[in-house]
């Protein structure tokens, strides 16, 4: 098989994910319960994927040459998952892995800004105004960033949301 090669294009196959974004190989979205990624799979099938999650780890590869296997998502989750729920699958030339939100520490509904720790890829244009009031974050600020046409919502909104009171939008563009 041949090297996996990523591009806008390939990132755009597979499900629509709302809440979410984009990383090197993959896309994102969530729910308050769930964080979906989606990878392409090409015409690869399950067994050609090793797909490794534990409560604060995740690991993807694929395999591409004979027994060479190529990492498409490897690291440290942003918040913690309960991997008894979490699953993962190949539909529709997609790689399709869910994760659950681990609710028991009061973080199911809280918003992940990327799937890994410290990576902020959240896209304000696939935002849901109703998640973002449910994990804290006001829904104005989320639509105010849609019209501005800003692709992501700035850090400092999500870390202090009463900041844009004080800063504004000006600092935003």
């Amino acid at each position: 098989m041949d090297r996996i090669q990523y591009g806008p294009k390939s990132l755009m196959a597979g499900p629509s994910l709302k809440n979410g974004g984009s990383g090197a190989h993959y896309r994102w979205g969530q729910s308050a319960r769930e964080v979906t990624i989606a990878i392409n799979a090409g015409s690869r099938r399950g067994r050609d994927f090793r797909v490794e999650i534990n409560r604060s780890r995740v690991s993807v590869a694929a395999r591409s040459c004979g027994d060479e296997w190529q990492h498409l998502l490897r690291g440290e989750l942003q918040r913690p998952v309960l991997t008894d729920e979490c699953e993962w699958s190949v539909e529709d030339g997609s790689l399709i892995i869910a994760l659950a939100k681990d609710g028991r520490l009061g973080a199911e509904a809280e918003w992940w800004t990327g799937v890994l720790a410290g990576e902020d890829t959240l896209e304000a244009r696939t935002a849901d105004a109703a998640l973002a009031m449910s994990s804290g974050l006001d829904a104005a600020l989320v639509l105010r960033a849609q019209v501005l046409g800003l692709s992501d919502i700035p850090q400092w909104i999500l870390d202090e949301p009463r900041q844009i009171l004080s800063r504004g939008w000006a600092h935003a563009k």
